[in-house]
């Protein structure tokens, strides 16, 4: 999936918000604006335990963490709207609505999906393969106790992940 983050939109984000007290002015770093997950967390374990680090003073940490935790939460808004979007977008085409549609969201772009949840609606089972058919993707059956989850997973056209899913009530063993 794509993401909107630019040196521009970080320079925005950050001319808008109020930087913390005693850090070193975030226009002062000479570092540049980490731009994925893993740089984004290693400088806010940086800024959160100051005492691993011995080249870097504390407010220069401590300004590179704040900076840090904006461009999160800019990949997040991010991730947010992809998905309101492919909501939008799914529940505008399939042919049988879910009961919910829920975002999940963590702390980084890449990790955002969708869940329709099917419940309630007759054959819930069916509900699911029917949407599953029409967006060709494949249905998974797993066998629980006592009932089976039926699950469709697939990837909207902006790239967020989706389930559709539903548990439905496993059939009984048939006694002679």
């Amino acid at each position: 999936m794509s993401t909107h983050l630019t040196q521009e939109r970080i320079a925005a984000a950050l001319a808008a918000a109020a930087q913390p007290e005693g850090e070193t002015p975030w226009a002062e770093l000479t570092t540049e604006a980490p731009m994925t997950h893993l740089d984004v967390c290693a400088l806010i374990f940086r800024a959160e335990h100051p005492e691993s680090v011995s080249d870097v003073d504390g407010p220069t940490l401590q300004a590179e963490g704040s900076r840090a935790r904006i461009i999160r939460d800019l990949a997040r808004r991010d991730s947010y709207l992809a998905a309101m979007s492919a909501a939008e977008q799914l529940a505008a085409t399939i042919p049988v609505l879910p009961a919910t549609i829920s975002i999940h969201n963590a702390v980084w772009h890449s990790e955002v999906y969708l869940s329709l949840r099917y419940h309630g609606d007759g054959d819930d089972g069916d509900a699911v393969r029917t949407v599953a058919s029409y967006l060709e993707i494949p249905v998974t059956e797993k066998p629980g106790v006592g009932s089976v989850h039926v699950v469709a997973e697939g990837t909207a056209e902006n790239g967020v992940r989706f389930e559709a899913y539903t548990l439905v009530d496993a059939p009984r063993a048939v006694e002679e």
